[in-house]
């Protein structure tokens, strides 16, 4: 899963360039596990693991990919953009905490459609709210110095 090489390369929270794919893919999997939580049933829970299988699909893509270039280019430096398939990906920002805790989502999710019950559902909320509070926009407030 594409949270393998992110967890080991970004300890900080710098920014990691991701594969605009990936984040639409995964962007995918939040929302159908935003409607999955709201409502656990089977349509639902169907939906999500759809959403996963196409994660699934990229980052099997790019997995293939990168021991292609990685073969090819032995021993040679270059830029890795996560998610990438192709030599000319089209690459976005995005803080590694965010990337963290977007991988702990699709674990959860995997986790919950696999093996239903209470502790999968509530292990898939904690990883929702979490990525949900990263993602929230900064209150302006927190910045402003009231003196």
């Amino acid at each position: 899963m594409f949270g393998r090489r992110a967890d080991r390369r970004h300890e900080d929270d710098s920014e990691v360039e991701v594969e605009v794919h990936l984040e639409q893919d995964i962007q995918t999997v939040q929302e159908a596990t935003d409607a999955f939580l709201s409502n656990p049933d089977e349509p639902h829970r169907q939906q999500l693991l759809a959403a996963l299988e196409t994660l699934d699909d990229l980052t099997e893509a790019s997995d293939a990919y990168e021991a292609r270039v990685v073969s090819a280019a032995f021993g040679l430096s270059r830029t890795v953009v996560l998610g990438e398939t192709d030599a000319h990906p089209v690459a976005e920002d995005l803080r590694a905490s965010v990337l963290r805790s977007q991988a702990d989502l699709v674990k959860a999710a995997k986790a919950a459609v696999t093996s239903p019950g209470p502790s999968g559902l509530e292990e898939l909320r904690a990883a929702s709210s979490k990525l949900a509070s990263l993602q929230a926009p900064p209150d302006p407030a927190d910045g402003v110095d009231e003196s």
